[in-house]
């Protein structure tokens, strides 16, 4: 067997491009397209399929293949079903360890695509702003009608075919003045599997100029909120998994936060759009951050092109505020896409969270460093 290049690749695909059969007035990847010379690209054909699936599966150890869109459901199932069957054929002789990943808003998915999202592994996440109400005051469909009845019902399903999944919810000012209903709603309908992001601002955009924008004390209030929540069920017994409190406890027991936004430096990722475009992060789909095309580029031309962009090394925050916080081994400055000019959009937030939480923060790391040592 030829010895591979690379350990991993983490190759984020949208076989939709940015078509969506929601029209939810936050969502960062429709502003991200509608910035470019062409907003959307069709759907993916079997040629650009095939040669993600080749170059990545020749080069990488590990391969990790994550669909996302706008909505990638929307290119049909027959399409990851020749996915995952290319996969499977190309595989035989390149022997990588694969994974799939499959970010959805749940409108399309009945029996069949559970049961092929069980039979192949993949991890579902599934966009659900944390009960009906928040739900729907910002994920419509076209006819600008709530779809949280539909998601639910979505939801159940995979919990009936024991599919892997978890909730992603988007942190709105709205969310961030009902921490609790949103909690008891989704811990009430057993969901243990929870992931949040603050919800983004137009792309080069001043900050705080929507209706959705999310202001630093809103962002504050809800974490500390949602903490004390976490903390609480965690003590009676009851953990919940909230990623960002996850990666913080890890981080305090001595290991790297898998969060990519909670490193301080971008990671090594390509995101595919359906004409085979590559861009190094979801965040920056936009024509000035285009690596090259997979039909006619290799991965060490894209590698190079982002080393040319200084996308990676530009990353840290490294402004003088950041180097001299006393949270700054867990804060890190923030994701790239959150900075403006350098400043941190959440800065604040982190400095009246970090504070309220880092002794039982602390609490829990000692509990589980003690679970490691005694295995």
């Amino acid at each position: 067997m030829v010895k591979k290049s690379r350990q991993q690749i983490v190759m984020m695909i949208k076989p939709s491009s940015s078509a969506c059969n929601l029209a939810c007035s936050y969502c960062f990847y429709q502003d991200l397209a509608l910035k470019r010379d062409i907003p959307f690209h069709g759907f993916m054909s079997d040629e650009v399929m095939a040669s993600l699936i080749e170059k990545c599966l020749s080069e990488a150890e590990r391969c990790s293949f994550m669909f996302q869109g706008g909505e990638p459901s929307l290119i049909g199932l027959p399409f990851f079903k020749r996915f995952v069957e290319t996969v499977n054929r190309l595989n035989e002789t390149s022997h990588s360890i694969v994974n799939y990943a499959f970010q959805t808003n749940a409108l399309t998915l009945d029996l069949p695509w559970a049961e092929f999202f069980k039979e192949n592994g993949f991890l579902v996440g599934v966009s659900f702003d944390g009960n009906a109400r928040l739900h729907n005051l910002y994920r419509k469909d076209s006819k600008g009608e709530g779809t949280a009845q539909k998601v639910l019902q979505s939801i159940s399903l995979l919990k009936e075919q024991c599919v892997d999944f978890n909730i992603l919810s988007v942190v709105t000012p709205a969310m961030a003045e009902n921490v609790r209903p949103m909690w008891n709603y989704l811990s009430g309908h057993g969901l243990p599997f929870l992931q949040y992001i603050p919800c983004m601002d137009p792309f080069g955009e001043e900050p705080g100029g929507t209706s959705f924008s999310l202001s630093p004390d809103s962002y504050a209030k809800f974490l500390m909120q949602l903490f004390d929540l976490w903390y609480e069920n965690l003590a009676g017994g009851k953990g919940v998994s909230v990623r960002f409190f996850d990666n913080l406890v890890s981080m305090l027991v001595g290991f790297q936060p898998e969060s990519c936004d909670m490193t301080g430096i971008c990671s090594v990722q390509y995101v595919a759009e359906s004409d085979g475009s590559i861009y190094p992060c979801d965040f920056f789909c936009v024509d000035d951050y285009c690596l090259g095309n997979i039909l006619s580029s290799s991965i060490t031309d894209l590698d190079a092109k982002r080393k040319e962009l200084q996308f990676i090394e530009s990353s840290p925050n490294k402004s003088l505020a950041c180097s001299t916080c006393q949270w700054e081994k867990l804060c890190r400055g923030g994701c790239k896409r959150y900075r403006n000019e350098g400043a941190y959009r959440y800065c604040t937030s982190m400095q009246q969270f970090f504070p309220y939480a880092i002794h039982r923060l602390e609490q829990v790391a000692r509990t589980v460093r003690q679970q490691i040592n005694t295995k």
